[in-house]
């Protein structure tokens, strides 16, 4: 066990870079295709470890969360599990559902919050019946087949902590950067944070990156796309979460300070800073010079935020390709499909 992550096996032994992600993904369909031909198992065209699966995954762990009533520092844990067993094991091979009992099985006695056994195979079978058998020894089983591919390499270190430490030292730093994520900014990266768990930035960089890049995109992105609006109507990124899990879903109806996603595709390759606010004021109404006020408010906040980043010597390509991930994210869970994941693991399942 480390308690720092320096030294941890997250960073020794389970992060990785771009290219040897990518070239274990690819060992990993050659082996698929080798298992498919000797007839070991059957092959599903349209059952894949793509965005819609990652997304449809993540949905399933949080659902069975909110029936558990645990953490969502424990949830994390869970999905992390999974990505990583599903860079070693083909999702054709596996049943998914009691996979996902399994990762959070596990998740529960290393973040200090066992449930029984019977408890997780009860719960899940109630939300998925036809694909949790009674046998509680095959979930035990399936934890060992876990353990085994991690290597029992399972202590992780998680942003959440990186991004309370950050606020911590903002605030005691205040005199100095006279900056500090209000509560509603807070309660923001916290939940792009558990959306971040779809995607493979864990097995990528350290939480502290991670837990820059949500900053960013709550301080700059949301500033820059709120002041593109032209109406109410907004694509929500990332639910509230207050310790308790949620599914991050995109809510178009609740938060009319919400960022677009087409704002976010646009926004995050251009420059945050903005054209003087004496080049748009001429003409405006009352109403327009309070909110451009406001967006200069924003700006100055954005300008402290930089200063903070500036001093930090936080490697920024890595916080700009973790923005890019994140973006990628929402753009595609916009047109997530989550009857055909469904359908088609119905069919590899069922054997239909």
């Amino acid at each position: 066990m480390s308690a720092d992550y320096w030294s941890s096996s997250q960073r020794t032994k389970w992060q990785f870079n771009r290219q040897t992600l990518l070239d274990y993904r690819r060992k990993l369909l050659i082996l698929e295709r080798k298992m498919i031909h000797s007839g070991l198992i059957k092959d599903y065209p349209y059952v894949n470890y793509d965005w819609n699966m990652r997304i449809y995954l993540h949905n399933l762990i949080v659902k069975l969360g909110r029936r558990l009533n645990i953490r969502q520092v424990v949830l994390a844990t869970a999905e992390v599990y999974l990505t990583r067993f599903l860079t070693k094991v083909s999702v054709k091979e596996v049943n998914v559902y009691l996979l996902v009992a399994a990762c959070v099985y596990a998740s529960c006695k290393i973040e200090e919050c066992p449930q029984h056994i019977r408890l997780i195979v009860s719960e899940a079978r109630s939300l998925w019946p036809e694909y949790i058998p009674h046998d509680t020894a095959k979930l035990a089983e399936f934890e060992f087949y876990l353990l085994e591919e991690m290597n029992l390499y399972l202590i992780l270190h998680h942003p959440y902590r990186s991004l309370l430490q950050i606020q911590t030292f903002l605030k005691e730093n205040y005199d100095t950067y006279a900056f500090v994520l209000t509560d509603d900014e807070l309660q923001n990266s916290w939940s792009l944070i558990s959306d971040s768990y779809i995607t493979d930035l864990h097995l990528l960089y350290p939480p502290h990156i991670i837990a820059i890049t949500v900053i960013y995109i709550t301080i700059v992105l949301k500033k820059n796309s709120s002041s593109l609006k032209s109406n109410g109507n907004s694509v929500s990124i990332g639910a509230d979460v207050n310790e308790k899990p949620q599914s991050g879903a995109i809510d178009s109806q609740n938060d009319p300070s919400a960022m677009e996603i087409e704002d976010l595709m646009t926004l995050s390759s251009s420059n945050p800073q903005e054209e003087p606010l004496a080049q748009t004021v001429s003409g405006a109404t009352q109403l327009e010079v309070k909110s451009l006020s406001k967006i200069d408010r924003d700006t100055i906040r954005i300008n402290k935020f930089m200063k903070f980043l500036n001093h930090s010597h936080i490697n920024l390509d890595e916080v700009a390709e973790s923005i890019q991930d994140m973006v990628n994210l929402y753009v595609v869970w916009n047109h997530y499909n989550e009857n055909l994941v469904k359908k088609s693991l119905h069919r590899m399942l069922t054997n239909t």
